[in-house]
């Protein structure tokens, strides 16, 4: 489903965090926007629109891989800081933020969640923010996601007074993955405490997707944005020359057909109203084009 929203940069998750953690009398319609909040809140958000286009442009000039996420880290911990908020704590899963905002009432904690990590690809745009770090590009959108997580921070700062119960920032790096032989993410962030102390009840974030048109917002019930597997797979055959297959076990036919094999996993053995992706994204086998190969991975 798609709702179309005012054309307020970044900021479709701000409107969606309202509705539970602002103070509202009885006879309000806890349901809806009050409509003058609504408002100011867009004002707010426009008046920021230049700053959070520097500020993302700056995340994309200077981008970082997982578990390296220095310099992102340590400019959110010193934005939030300044905005006021209380327990921010830095190192929290290696480079992970977390802080939080307490309103002027008691009441529910909820999250807002961004992710802060690059990938280890090459910038081709021509842009002049385009990144200036050679191999490592902002290509998933983490810079704006970043730059959303510290607007928001910024517009309910200055609304604190409404806001019954707390709310609790996390950045986390290495969502793409810690590089191998590091622990890292989501999952080392929670066992360093990033969700006690106090645990939120919800986590609200969001990802950019370029096929939405700006100013829309894409939304269904049940699970989205689900996360990847990883999975390895060594074929063991035996080697002969070419001319002689029979003499030998072909990895690269083999791996032929189990590439194809795979995919009836979804076909069946998935409930068809289930979401299931099975890529093969790399495939390495042979020493020579007229020997047999003897293993594939």
């Amino acid at each position: 489903m798609r709702r179309k929203l005012a054309p307020i940069y970044a900021f479709t998750l701000l409107l969606a965090l309202l509705t539970p953690i602002f103070s509202q009398s009885s006879s309000i319609n806890r349901a809806r926007f009050d409509s003058a909040r609504e408002r100011r809140i867009a004002q707010a958000a426009e008046t920021l629109r230049p700053q959070l286009i520097a500020q993302r442009r700056d995340f994309h000039m200077h981008p970082e891989l997982s578990n390296r996420e220095e310099r992102t880290s340590r400019i959110v911990a010193e934005r939030l800081r300044a905005l006021g908020l209380t327990d921010v704590k830095t190192g929290v899963g290696k480079y992970g933020v977390t802080a939080l905002l307490v309103g002027a009432k008691p009441g529910a904690t909820i999250a807002v969640r961004a992710d802060m990590d690059a990938l280890p690809i090459q910038e081709v745009n021509d842009v002049p923010y385009k990144s200036q770090v050679a191999g490592v590009k902002h290509a998933c959108g983490h810079d704006a996601h970043t730059t959303v997580g510290l607007g928001v921070a910024e517009v309910l700062s200055k609304m604190r007074g409404e806001i019954s119960g707390t709310i609790k920032f996390i950045f986390q790096p290495a969502e793409e993955g810690a590089p191998a032989g590091e622990e890292g993410g989501a999952k080392l962030m929670i066992k360093e405490g990033a969700m006690d102390n106090p645990r939120p009840s919800a986590i609200f974030g969001l990802h950019t997707l370029p096929s939405i048109e700006a100013g829309q917002i894409a939304y269904h019930s049940g699970a989205a944005m689900a996360a990847s597997d990883r999975f390895f797979i060594t074929i063991k055959g035996k080697s002969s020359h070419g001319a002689q297959p029979h003499t030998g076990v072909d990895a690269v036919v083999i791996a032929a057909e189990s590439v194809m094999a795979l995919q009836t996993i979804h076909s069946r053995r998935i409930d068809p109203q289930e979401a299931l992706v099975i890529t093969i994204g790399q495939i390495q086998g042979g020493r020579r084009y007229n020997i047999i190969a003897d293993e594939v991975k």
